[in-house]
């Protein structure tokens, strides 16, 4: 997924190489192990200082995650362009450049996650940049000067030089005509030429071009084609005031032919009309044309903060491939009293380009009610992308939110509208910093309903590892998620991630950190007692494995301990977390589409059975934003359940204990409330101005004899009233 269905999400992890030990036989107390952690997402930094972080699908599919060098300007403007089947993440500040200056290759996402190194200083050619476009702007000329005099050129190591393109057949000259804005002649912009016959008879390069005199002009063989082109004006210092899309979908080259994409034909402007006031805070448009074979040509920028967005419509359904748009924005509440919300709404057409003014009703999105646990006041990152079935791979923007927090969102719904993303608790700023989020959750591609109302818990207290959930109808395989234990004949495989919060489809970090943390991890797998596999899970997600047993009835034990410490860090620093479940061959079990047991050389491997591990979800009761509750009375509703898709066996007892002062325990008492879910009294009370952390230790069974114990240290905090 930019948006691919994951990310975020998306997504989720990829998996490390295997590393064999000997092989099983009847009489052998250890058996082979392969670790198959899922690593962090992959992260590269453009050029531009722009950070994309990229998250494969189990389909093969792709989702990003931007963090954008720049809150505000042009710099802050992305284009996602998808041509000749590569995705490429470009600022609005490099845009002019293409071909003019800057390689098309410098961003390049799978180039770059797999390590092509930059030529240039991310920490200052993004402002150097930003300033060559100011001036280059304010003279209506891109490249030549500055940054770009005398012939320079960047481009990733290796690129070859780019060269006229190669005689097709006949070749015709392609004149894409346009006035800019202004009205005169378009001098700035960008164009777009795509063939809708076959997407492979452009490549990337010759897939775009610039207008100079009114003019972009292209060399193409005989053909149907689409042309779009992308105008801009900006403010005195640089800041994108106005953006157009002036588009001719659909036309036939027969001769040396001319088509005008002028600005003003671009007369409709977007507008959300929203039952609540809302000022637009972030918006962009995406354009995608696919033709009969080949792959599709996608152009999708987000135009920034508060960036006016206007389209030209059309009424003519196009005949040659397809066509599909969709405006996309956020929306935030006026300032003043009351609980925040915002609006995070796209709505996607076919086959012509309608007017742009959207009537919101209750109807059309779901309403969330979010709540963001922080122990600390921080400005983390939220991004939460949107991506159409139709979509090839996608992602947004994250945008600053500060922590914690408690708002309203309405969302588009509508069952072929897929979301995914997730929260970062912070982010450290700065050149050469952590190149990435921390202390936050994912979240699985899901779907919203129109019309109905949903609860978010964003790492609400307390954390704890916890497997993969999916959201989507398990008869859904439009996206894959991979369960947290299953068995395929005699191999067990494992995916078990760390400091998860309590909403289902969320997973946390895991083993991941940033340098100022101290992460720590261990797994340990026992068949009947004897060890199998033991390893110190490092800069991971997931405690990921996979294990040979033996082929008879036996019980299998999983211990995780799970150890994060550092300045952001104050509760829920340390979990141990021990199961036991019987086991058995397994043969001729298929998983449901919406699941899989790993990827295989063909997608994903559905033949295995998901094991039946339990678990926990905890509810703490008047938890504060912060983690903390009043001391006194507590009241802890506890869920105990089993991993999705397992055969589930009734669960016939809990227990939860509780620490003020991590080593002595004391008794809850604890009432069953039926369907496995239970509910936990006592008293924590603390004399201190700092409050007092609580820890808790809880254990659980159920009738097949599968049985968790849990300890989570500083689970949460109590303070004085």
């Amino acid at each position: 997924m930019r948006r691919t269905l994951s990310i975020v999400s998306v997504l989720l992890a990829g998996q490390a190489g295997l590393v064999g030990l000997a092989p099983p036989s009847a009489l052998a107390t250890v058996a082979a192990v392969a670790a198959v952690a899922a690593v962090p997402p992959a992260s590269a930094t453009l050029i531009t200082g722009d950070r994309v972080t990229a998250r494969t699908a189990p389909d093969g599919r792709d989702t990003y995650e931007i963090q954008p060098a720049a809150e505000k300007g042009a710099a802050r403007a992305l284009a996602h362009l998808r041509l000749g089947g590569r995705d490429y993440e470009v600022p609005g500040t490099a845009l002019p450049y293409l071909g003019r200056g800057l390689d098309l290759s410098l961003f390049d996402v799978k180039a770059l996650l797999a390590g092509a190194p930059v030529p240039a200083d991310t920490g200052t050619f993004g402002a150097a940049l930003a300033k060559q476009f100011k001036e280059d702007n304010a003279r209506r000329h891109f490249g030549g000067q500055g940054l770009f005099a005398n012939g320079a050129s960047y481009a990733l190591p290796g690129t070859p030089k780019r060269s006229a393109a190669q005689p097709r057949s006949v070749m015709r000259t392609v004149s894409v005509d346009a006035t800019d804005i202004g009205g005169k002649p378009a001098d700035t912009g960008i164009a777009f030429l795509y063939n809708t016959d076959d997407g492979n008879i452009l490549d990337g390069n010759e897939n775009f071009g610039y207008f100079s005199g009114g003019t972009a002009k292209f060399s193409a063989p005989d053909g149907n084609y689409s042309a779009l082109g992308v105008f801009f004006t900006t403010d005195a210092d640089g800041n994108i005031t106005e953006m157009r899309f002036s588009a001719q979908p659909e036309f036939a080259v027969k001769a040396d032919t001319t088509v005008r994409v002028d600005a003003k034909r671009a007369n409709s402007k977007l507008t959300w009309v929203t039952p609540r006031p809302a000022l637009l805070d972030d918006t962009g448009f995406l354009f995608r044309r696919a033709a009969k074979t080949g792959p599709a040509l996608l152009v999708d920028i987000d135009a920034g903060p508060g960036v006016p967005i206007a389209v030209s419509p059309t009424s003519v359904p196009v005949r040659t491939g397809a066509l599909q748009t969709y405006p996309y924005s956020r929306l935030v509440s006026p300032p003043g009293p009351g609980t925040p919300y915002e609006y995070v709404l796209q709505k996607a057409s076919t086959g012509t380009i309608p007017q742009q003014r959207y009537v919101i009703t209750a109807k059309d999105v779901a309403t969330v009610d979010a709540t963001y646990y922080s122990e600390y006041a921080s400005v983390g990152r939220r991004q939460r992308s949107g991506m159409f079935t139709f979509e090839d791979s996608g992602g947004r923007s994250s945008h600053p939110i500060q922590l914690p927090r408690k708002q309203t969102e309405y969302v588009s719904a509508g069952p072929d509208l897929l979301w995914f993303g997730g929260i970062s608790k912070y982010v450290l700023p700065g050149p050469g910093s952590f190149p990435g989020w921390a202390g936050g959750q994912y979240e699985a591609i899901h779907s919203y309903q129109g019309g109905s109302s949903v609860t978010e818990d964003w790492n609400r207290f307390p954390l704890h590892p916890a497997g993969a959930v999916a959201l989507v109808p398990l008869s859904d395989g439009t996206s894959f998620t991979r369960p947290g234990a299953t068995r395929a004949g005699d191999l067990v495989r494992f995916a078990i991630t760390p400091f998860s919060d309590n909403q289902p489809g969320h997973t946390g970090f895991g083993f991941y950190g940033e340098p100022r943390d101290t992460i720590t991890g261990h797994y340990r797998f026992t068949q009947d007692g004897a060890t199998l596999a033991e390893g110190d899970p490092a800069g991971v997600t997931e405690a990921g494995f996979e294990q040979e047993v033996a082929a008879g009835p036996s019980t299998l034990g999983l211990t995780i301990d799970a150890g994060r410490t550092g300045p952001m860090y104050h509760q829920s620093t340390a979990t141990h977390t021990e199961w036991t479940w019987k086991s058995r061959h397994v043969e001729g079990t298929t998983l449901p589409p919406a699941l899989y047991c790993a990827r295989g050389d063909d997608g994903p491997d559905r033949s295995c059975a998901v094991e039946p591990l339990l678990t926990l979800g905890y509810a703490v009761g008047g938890l504060r934003l912060d983690g903390s509750t009043l001391s006194g009375p507590q009241g802890l509703d506890l869920t105990v359940g089993h991993l999705q898709q397992s055969t589930a066996s009734p669960v016939t007892a809990a227990t939860v204990q509780y620490s003020t002062d991590g080593t002595t325990w004391q008794d809850a008492a604890v009432t069953a409330r039926g369907d496995g879910v239970f509910h936990a009294d006592f008293t924590a009370t603390t004399e201190s101005f700092r409050g007092t952390d609580v820890s808790l230790r809880v254990t659980a069974s159920d009738a097949a004899g599968a049985t968790i114990t849990e300890t989570i240290t500083a689970a949460y905090h109590v303070y004085l009233a």
